[in-house]
């Protein structure tokens, strides 16, 4: 009798064990994210979802998808006139991660992403900087298109909540190419003895004032908040 009660006992903790490890595993194996930086610190907004798997135990696949318009936009750029009403942006970044330490609860997450940014507005009563012929217009309106490429290296930390909700920042660097191109100009006129007014760091309005072809430095920054599955 004894003995059938310790055999009943040791089955039940064994499966409980078994159980708890299986869901620690299915933890994960699938996360959603939400990027809480894309739609409320950035000057071209949009709301990006991505999805991350487990493909063995120390590399991970993610693929994000980001997507904004005026409608949509609850941040500062429209009150500060970085996007109009025609403005329209789509992004794509499949990642890959490593796992620094596979076998700790504290994940440890080194990535390269790939990125490509398509964003496209109408502006009127403005001015750009071609970098080209190096000159200053003016203009009464202009179509405005910007195609970015970029590829980063990525340290992305896993902050648990609770057993489903974690944080997940990301800081990194890498390269951009960045393509902007001004089209269907009403009333362009050169201004050789523009100045511009303020002081405005150049990453921060170059995308919108620089027309033509350009590469260089990118840093990235983002907090998102997962839901593991």
């Amino acid at each position: 009798m004894k003995s059938n009660f310790l055999f009943i006992v040791l089955l039940i903790l064994f499966g409980s064990h078994s159980f708890a490890q299986e869901k620690i595993e299915r933890e994960f194996n699938s996360i959603i994210t939400f990027s809480s930086f894309s739609p409320i610190v950035y000057y071209a907004p949009r709301w990006n979802i991505g999805y991350i798997r487990k493909i063995d135990k120390k590399y991970w696949l993610g693929l994000e998808l980001g997507y904004g318009s005026k409608d949509i936009s609850v941040n500062f750029a429209a009150d500060g006139g970085w996007i109009k009403n025609d403005y329209k942006i789509f992004e794509i970044k499949p990642e890959l991660y490593f796992d620094l330490r596979p076998n700790s609860k504290q994940k440890h997450l080194l990535s390269v992403e790939f990125q490509y940014v398509n964003h496209t507005d109408k502006f009127n009563n403005s001015w750009y900087f071609d970098l080209n012929d190096k000159t200053y217009y003016n203009y009464d309106f202009a179509d405005y298109k910007r195609i970015k490429y970029g590829i980063n290296l990525n340290y992305n930390l896993i902050f648990n909540i609770t057993t489903n909700l974690a944080l997940m920042p990301k800081i990194g660097i890498g390269y951009r190419k960045r393509v902007v191109q001004y089209s269907n100009i009403v009333n362009r006129i050169e201004d050789e003895f523009f100045e511009e007014e303020g002081f405005v760091l150049p990453d921060f309005n170059g995308f919108l004032r620089d027309n033509g072809d350009i590469g260089g430095f990118n840093f990235n920054l983002d907090l998102r908040i997962i839901y593991k599955l």
